[in-house]
């Protein structure tokens, strides 16, 4: 038997070796983008979430890193998606560490924060687990569904309903507030089952995900970490745009499509779209006035019902007004 055989059989009977040194090379792409830190709304409604739920300590920073390290992760895939050159002000990560071992990493640290589930479980029965792991594969194939049809009509060039548009965030961006608030149901010794905040989560990632899109088009911090108006650069179909296209195929008029589908990164030509989208189309308006209304019914339908019910609804009224000051 060759001297070799020895060492091989040694190591099929042990567990893979993995050293800190290959787990610090294997989390480069995503340490990079978590060294430029986003504005931590979802950290935030964690707090907040958490004065109606009252999860010690412990778990809500479980349930934090966890979000976190999902939101990271899907960072770093949405930008090979949308072939995205900036990020939070820093080179994309797949521009700086390449394609293959960004999706690699991103697919890792999937799973790593599924590891987590395993610590926020400590000291639960395996029913209890087997739950967390159900909310969790859940909302993560919801995630993965909302983008996949944000993709699906952006290279298909179809136009989705306005109906169609907040399905697909519901799924998109909704997914991580509903997971945050599903994962805290589960150990809050406050909730029996009724007045889940779910509903209020997916209002939230709705009125995120319509501000984003305004944003995009003209907020000069995101100009300043992404570039001018990078949705037309990707060709996505934002909530603006979509209702600038609608409007142009009612009146005979192919500009907005005709930009977005070049997928430019020509400033004068993407001032163009954008010019229409406020002047003409009216498009930014009427994105403003369904930030204002998604807003207002979350007060009047969801924070009115926490104050009636003995909740102090201030935090989170005054989250809803600053997503709504654009």
């Amino acid at each position: 038997m060759h001297p070799s055989a020895g060492l091989i059989e040694k190591l099929a009977n042990e567990a893979p070796h993995w050293t800190p040194e290959e787990e610090s090379n294997l989390r480069r792409p995503f340490d990079y983008l978590a060294s430029s830190p986003g504005k931590n709304f979802r950290a935030e409604l964690i707090q907040i979430f958490n004065s109606f739920y009252e999860l010690p300590d412990h778990r809500i920073a479980i349930i934090s890193k966890l979000v976190e390290i999902l939101h990271t992760s899907s960072l770093l895939i949405d930008d090979i998606e949308d072939s995205s050159e900036w990020r939070r002000g820093l080179r994309a990560a797949h521009l700086v560490y390449g394609v293959p071992m960004t999706i690699n990493t991103a697919n890792y640290m999937y799973f790593y924060a599924m590891e987590c589930l395993k610590e926020l479980g400590n000291g639960c029965d395996d029913p209890s687990l087997s739950k967390l792991l159900i909310i969790f594969n859940e909302e993560m194939m919801d995630l993965h569904r909302g983008q996949g049809l944000d993709i699906y009509w952006r290279d298909c060039f179809m136009v989705p309903t306005e109906t169609e548009y907040l399905n697909m965030v519901m799924n998109k961006t909704g997914g991580l507030f509903r997971l945050t608030v599903r994962l805290m149901e589960v150990f809050s010794p406050s909730f029996s089952g009724a007045k889940s905040l779910v509903p209020l989560s997916n209002l939230l990632g709705i009125l995120y995900q319509i501000r984003d899109d305004f944003m995009n088009l003209q907020d000069a911090k995101m100009i300043e970490n992404k570039g001018f108006a990078d949705d037309v650069s990707e060709g996505k179909l934002s909530f603006p745009i979509i209702h600038g296209i609608t409007h142009g195929s009612s009146n005979g008029n192919t500009l907005v499509w005709d930009i977005l589908k070049q997928r430019t990164h020509d400033d004068a030509l993407k001032k163009r779209l954008v010019c229409y989208l406020e002047d003409t189309s009216g498009s930014m308006e009427y994105t403003r006035r369904r930030v204002k209304d998604v807003g207002l019914l979350i007060k009047e339908k969801y924070l009115s019902s926490m104050q009636d019910r003995g909740y102090d609804s201030s935090a989170l009224g005054k989250v809803v007004d600053r997503l709504c000051a654009i």
